[in-house]
């Protein structure tokens, strides 16, 4: 009550926080959060780079994710959705950036999977827009969310995205324009799109490459 104004990153969390009386309409606004698009774009160099670094050969197809390791981003729909995925396209990989007190647990469900050869966990990393460089299509796959700021990124890199209709993802991602979205804690729902968006031709894909990059620069 003694704030004049308050703000919201993302207009379903914006929404929500009227609903629930947090605040009233008078005295929230809707700011985004913004990406330095000169930083994270595309750039054939750094995925060629990095790829030879950590040993990726150039037909691999890498799915990457980006965040901690607490139950908010729901880890374990993610591996089990990799691993359905995996019994599809064998020789695809999936890249998990970040650090976390589930950590330990996940690398041993991959193990428990059979997956451990797949799934890499490279811990944290500081050059995020040269990593999502590196890879072929973004995923997440939270139980809840803002607006988080990997999924501007990976769009304003030209990565499609597979993630959760949670919070504001679906202002960052539209189905079939620039991504998919999917149920939260649903492996086989995940797992589909994924697998959906390997099987598109590379002019599709390139589209949505596009648009990923065009909704960052205009919105």
């Amino acid at each position: 009550p003694f704030c004049d104004l308050t703000t919201q990153v993302s207009n379903a969390g914006l929404e929500r926080y009227i609903h629930v009386g947090a605040v009233p309409r008078r005295k929230a606004m809707f700011i985004p959060n913004g990406v330095d698009s000169t930083l994270f774009r595309p750039d054939r160099q750094s995925r060629e780079t990095l790829r030879k670094a950590l040993g990726i050969e150039d037909s691999t197809f890498v799915w990457l994710a980006v965040g901690r390791f607490e139950a908010q981003k729901d880890y374990p729909t993610m591996i089990s959705a990799f691993s359905k995925l995996h019994k599809l396209h064998p020789t695809a990989q999936l890249l998990i950036a970040g650090q976390g007190v589930l950590l330990a647990d996940m690398q041993q469900f991959a193990k428990e999977l059979n997956i451990s050869d797949s799934i890499r966990f490279i811990g944290l990393r500081k050059d995020i827009s040269a990593l999502l460089n590196t890879a072929d299509a973004f995923v997440l796959s939270s139980a809840w969310e803002g607006l988080p700021m990997v999924l501007l990124e990976a769009a304003s890199v030209g990565l499609p995205i597979v993630a959760t209709d949670v919070g504001g993802n679906r202002e960052v991602v539209q189905s079939d324009v620039n991504g998919y979205l999917v149920p939260s804690r649903d492996p086989d729902a995940l797992a589909k799109k994924m697998h959906q968006f390997m099987t598109l031709e590379p002019d599709k894909r390139a589209v949505m490459s596009r648009e990923g990059r065009q909704l960052v620069e205009t919105h």
